[in-house]
């Protein structure tokens, strides 16, 4: 019926059989064809017919007598064997089980003795389709395993059992027989103790992926995030592994970073020629390509400022005239040509490059600079440079904003501002009031408690000595929160890079070697107008409590994103998480359950980012606690 949707047929099973009998193959087609409608059997009266039509057509079955004239319906299988794997059933009246035994040596896939009785086909027919289904599956899951990306291995007892060709790729050798039976500690540089450590997971049935280093066959390292899973395999315990390279991610990760951690010698130049000069020396550690150029906008033209790799040209080119760079800055957009041979618009330098990337440095809407790199070779920039050289634009637009002096942002001090930072002070006033009443008259006594008991049993010392350390730090602490809330001025708001913030707050912290670190920077520059000292307080509190949360080790993540014009920090630990208790009355004052501490931390830290326009949000569980900083970011 026209309209409905009919179910996909499914491909017909051809069959050759084979037998010198002329009756046994008329009443083996007439009965197999009408018991299955998808069969479409061949006969064939000999062996050496057989082996014809096996060259001529595609089988997906060869069903064959044993005793033949000519050879047996063993040699043929062993004839078969040396062309194709197509599954092959030895159908015979005269069988044994010597003939059988034989036959599986030989590689037959299933053994049938020929019955008198015509029900006996409708087994025959279904023997067949049960061995024709499983090889189609057995070479659908091969087709998927061998063109697979990623490298498969099987470990058995920590040897290779199973492996496909793309591990072989990634190990470099030729093909899975010379990773068999191999030590996998031969493949992978980490210990037998660290593997372990991956693989006995709580739940083993579905393991974290975790990194590996793979020592390749030349003696290089390449980083591969694994997969694994535990199966049976062959009646014995094994791992199935999912090998995915992740080299050259895990690569533009550090040129990234390096990128970053470089770029922040640009905010302490003061001329066009040292920004030009300093962002040629970072293109050159980090693109390592032969000709490298920086070109500033000017009155209409693009000049040429530096230029590393080639002749200088000193001949500045008119923003509407051809040029890759001029695009760019035309555009302000990054332009990526991997074939100048066939770009209309290329307009050949000092050197005949095959290849070239422009990104504009832009600031207020207008490209004031554009980055230059260009390659003797076609086809010789990825996206991967794309990204890295538009980062490094941003902190090239962020040192040109510097300098024209926008880098504070001024604030009128009129009478309103003035009341209402007076208004501030009162009820700042009003908390530490609150806290010398509580916390740090409550540390006081302490001490003085001790004080008194010492004069009476002064053997007692090392024992109280403790007591009256843990008060003093209790009541230096809520000291210092005091001092800072009396001294709290309005917000001297700065233009502060994120990225460089965080990367030099944790180059400072003390993480201990059992904490593990992940930071992964937002690719481009995030500038947020925020009083910088107050944010890197917010962040060591936060960084600070969830080292404190991981006494036994874990992991320290740091991510850097930004959604819209919000700048998006998240710190992730793996440590026990917060108490119930303590989550119902987070921001409050004095909120805490570690002993010598004043519980002010996240409640400043809540108040700072209100005050800015920010926020903070804390999720926490079993497996660690999650707490996300907002910070508005400015275009």
């Amino acid at each position: 019926m026209k309209g409905k949707k009919q179910a996909k047929k499914e491909k017909p099973i051809r069959i050759l059989h084979v037998d010198d009998e002329e009756n046994q193959l008329e009443f083996t087609k007439l009965f197999l064809e009408q018991l299955d409608k998808d069969v479409i059997v061949d006969s064939a009266s000999s062996p050496e017919e057989a082996i014809e039509l096996q060259k001529k057509n595609n089988y997906d079955c060869v069903l064959s007598d044993y005793k033949m004239l000519s050879m047996t319906g063993i040699e043929l299988a062993q004839k078969v064997r040396e062309k194709t794997n197509v599954p092959f059933i030895l159908y015979t009246g005269q069988g044994s089980e010597e003939v059988a035994e034989s036959a599986f040596r030989a590689g037959v896939d299933d053994y049938l003795k020929k019955e008198s009785e015509p029900s006996h086909y409708q087994v025959l027919s279904k023997r067949i389709r049960d061995t024709v289904e499983k090889y189609r599956t057995e070479q659908l899951y091969r087709k998927v395993v061998e063109e697979s990306r990623d490298g498969i291995i099987i470990i058995s007892d920590y040897k290779i059992v199973f492996t496909n060709q793309a591990m072989c790729m990634l190990y470099g050798c030729k093909s899975p027989e010379n990773l068999i039976d191999k030590d996998v500690f031969d493949l992978i540089a980490e210990t037998k103790e660290e593997l372990s450590k991956h693989l006995n997971s709580s739940d083993r049935k579905s393991l974290k992926p975790f990194e590996i280093n793979i020592r390749t066959s030349a003696g290089a390292i390449r980083v591969a995030q694994v997969s694994a899973s535990e199966i049976n395999y062959l009646g014995q315990e094994a791992y199935l592994c999912f090998f995915r390279d992740i080299t050259e991610s895990k690569r533009m990760e550090e040129r990234l970073e390096a990128t970053h951690k470089q770029a922040t010698q640009l905010l302490n130049l003061n001329t066009v020629d040292e920004i030009a000069n300093t962002t040629l020396d970072i293109m050159q550690n980090v693109f390592e390509y032969q000709v490298l150029s920086f070109q500033v906008v000017d009155k209409g033209y693009l000049r040429m400022v530096d230029l590393r790799g080639a002749p200088k040209l000193n001949k500045p080119l008119p923003l509407k005239g051809k040029g890759v760079t001029t695009k760019a800055a035309r555009e302000r957009k990054s332009i990526l040509v991997n074939d100048l041979k066939k770009c209309s618009y290329y307009f050949r330098g000092t050197v005949d490059s095959q290849s070239e990337l422009a990104v504009p440095a832009i600031l207020d809407g207008k490209a004031v600079a554009v980055l230059n790199v260009e390659s003797l070779q076609p086809n010789d920039f990825t996206d991967d440079d794309v990204k890295l050289l538009e980062t490094l634009a941003y902190h090239v637009s962020y040192a040109f904003n510097r300098l024209s002096g926008k880098n504070i942002i001024p604030k009128k001090i009129d009478d309103t501002t003035r009341l209402n930072y007076a208004l501030g002070r009162l009820e700042n006033a009003e908390k530490v009031t609150s806290l010398v009443r509580g916390e740090l008259k409550g540390s006081i006594r302490s001490i003085k408690n001790a004080s008194g008991f010492l004069r009476v049993k002064p053997e007692m010392l090392p024992n109280i000595a403790d007591s009256i350390d843990v008060s003093a730090d209790h009541a230096s602490k809520v000291a210092d929160m005091i001092d800072e809330t009396l001294s709290s001025t309005p917000m001297e708001e700065n233009l502060i890079e994120l990225n460089n913030l965080v990367k030099t707050l944790m180059d400072s912290a003390y993480i201990p070697r059992t904490i593990k670190t992940k930071v992964s920077y937002q690719a481009g520059l995030l500038v947020a107008v925020v009083d910088k000292d107050k944010i890197i307080r917010v962040l060591e509190n936060i960084v600070n409590n969830a080292i404190e949360a991981m006494n036994d080790g874990g992991t320290l993540e740091v991510r850097i994103n930004s959604i819209e014009d919000k700048a998006i920090i998240e710190i992730r630990d793996t440590g026990k998480g917060i108490a119930s208790e303590v989550m119902s009355k987070l921001y409050e004052p004095f909120n805490t359950t570690k002993e010598g501490h004043p519980g002010l931390g996240l409640a400043l830290s809540k108040k700072t980012l209100d005050d800015i326009g920010g926020d903070i949000d804390v999720k926490t569980g079993d497996r660690g606690t999650i707490i996300t900083v907002q910070l508005p970011i400015s275009n």
